[in-house]
């Protein structure tokens, strides 16, 4: 028995017989594979659409060379590093609106998504600042001078959208911890269509539009976030969610409830962004060996971007799960979602992973048909397949303790295992031990690993069934 199954068990038996029908998904049993798929392929859908953003410029730019396509892919990654803190500090609305479904207080959901809001408005001045100072940021990463001036043509317009970006994550976050998760996406989809069309007018300069290359596809995205914020904005005010909600009236700023967002949403946003200002470090790290292997990386990560949505899709279900079923009081049922979500994301990263190994160079040439880049990044497929399925694994975790808001403790991890493992290591690996790119990506393997083994005497722990937000 887990620690803590004793209050567990009392504190569920307080509320009665647990429910033997999903109280999300109606017909589905609680913590069941069907429960779980239900809310999470609409996410899945929708962000593999947001991801196609990003990948459609690769692939694009691709087309145009390769030193457009590390540009973009370089400068897309540094984005999402700048990107991350605020994206984890607006995701916290999933973990407080599922609570607050789940206990049956409605107005929250409203009130939780509205300081999402605004925190979003402070994450794009500070975003602000990054971008005044995105030329030193990249010499400091140290990539072939072409590869710095496309970048720069990229990734200044691009930031320029941040206040939409953070705000659809907020509205998103919103959507799904109300257990809505098909309006997302298709908001993802719509944008995305935008975005698909403008990148193939800006990027190649078809009938009266102007050839602009990186700049044409960072304008592009930087439209689409636009209009997908303005439209989940609407559907956020429309009728019909107003009368439940009341999210028209519920829009003042309020500092408690802003705190208590700050609580959970800061170790969430350390979280991620040193996750991701690691892998930045690492593709760095990548880039000194050369153009080929930082574009042959690059592609790796667009690889991973696709086998990664689904089950990063299963854990925001997990957080929704999770967060409603706590909400609710039935802490036996979070944490049987909390196995299931990990089960599915086993069973589909393994395919992946199958899928990765009978593809090998075919996947790298539907980005770049460069034979050293090709070869380069063949590679490295053994270890991107192992990498997933550890990725995987620690999403499934993640999810779970976020929509308990045990969210300090997976800072902790990140943190350590991140710069203390994954950055040494890769360092290590690829340039005093030789191993080059491959002994690299080893090190991310290795990172994963050594997290999940952290993460599962957590979650078997039982303290974060406990935790009060």
């Amino acid at each position: 028995m887990a620690a803590g199954d004793d209050g567990l068990a009392t504190g569920d038996r307080a509320q009665g017989v647990p429910p033997k029908e999903s109280i999300i998904i109606p017909g589905a049993r609680p913590g069941s594979m069907r429960e779980v798929w239900r809310l999470a392929y609409p996410t899945t859908i929708g962000m593999l659409s947001t991801t196609l953003m990003w990948t459609v410029d690769t692939i694009l730019l691709g087309r145009v060379g390769k030193v457009e396509l590390a540009a973009a892919g370089f400068g897309g990654l540094i984005i999402w590093t700048l990107y991350t803190f605020f994206v984890g500090g607006v995701q916290a609305v999933n973990t407080f609106v599922s609570q607050a479904k789940g206990a049956n207080r409605r107005r929250d959901c409203a009130v939780f998504a509205w300081q999402g809001i605004y925190l979003a408005m402070g994450g794009a001045v500070i975003l602000g600042f990054f971008l005044w100072k995105l030329d030193w940021i990249l010499a400091v990463a140290r990539p072939d001078e072409a590869v710095i001036h496309e970048c720069l043509r990229y990734s200044r317009v691009r930031m320029t959208g941040a206040f939409f970006v953070l705000g659809m994550f907020a509205l998103a976050s919103f959507f799904r911890g109300i257990g809505d998760v098909k309006t997302p996406m298709m908001v993802a989809i719509l944008a995305n269509v935008i975005n698909i069309i403008l990148d193939a007018l800006l990027i190649f300069g078809v009938g009266p539009f102007p050839r602009l290359t990186t700049l044409g596809a960072g304008l592009a995205t930087a439209l689409a976030n636009l209009f997908g914020f303005t439209l989940i904005m609407i559907l956020f005010l429309r009728p019909r969610i107003a009368a439940v909600y009341d999210s028209r009236a519920n829009r003042p700023f309020r500092p408690r409830h802003m705190l208590r967002l700050l609580r959970v949403g800061v170790p969430m946003g350390v979280q991620f962004f040193l996750d991701m200002s690691s892998f930045t470090v690492f593709m760095a790290i990548m880039g000194r060996l050369g153009t080929d292997q930082l574009a042959a990386s690059q592609i790796g990560v667009q690889l991973l971007s696709f086998s990664f949505m689904p089950a990063s899709a299963m854990a925001k279900a997990s957080t929704t799960l999770v967060g409603q079923y706590m909400g609710a009081g039935w802490r036996t049922l979070a944490e049987k979602c909390g196995w299931t979500v990990l089960r599915m994301n086993l069973l589909y990263s393994a395919f992946v992973a199958a899928v990765f190994f009978i593809g090998q160079r075919h996947l790298f040439m539907i980005f770049n048909q460069d034979p050293a880049v090709v070869a380069a990044g063949v590679a490295i497929i053994p270890l991107l397949a192992l990498l997933q399925i550890m990725d995987a694994v620690q999403m499934s975790y993640s999810g779970a303790l976020h929509g308990a808001g045990d969210t300090t403790f997976t800072m902790v991890a990140y943190a350590l295992s991140s710069w203390l493992l994954f950055v040494p290591l890769a360092l290590l690996l690829a340039y005093p031990v030789g191993w080059g790119m491959p002994g690299g990506w080893l090190g991310g393997v290795i990172h994963f690993t050594v997290l999940n083994v952290v993460l599962t005497f957590r979650f078997r722990g039982g303290t974060w069934k406990y935790r009060q937000i």
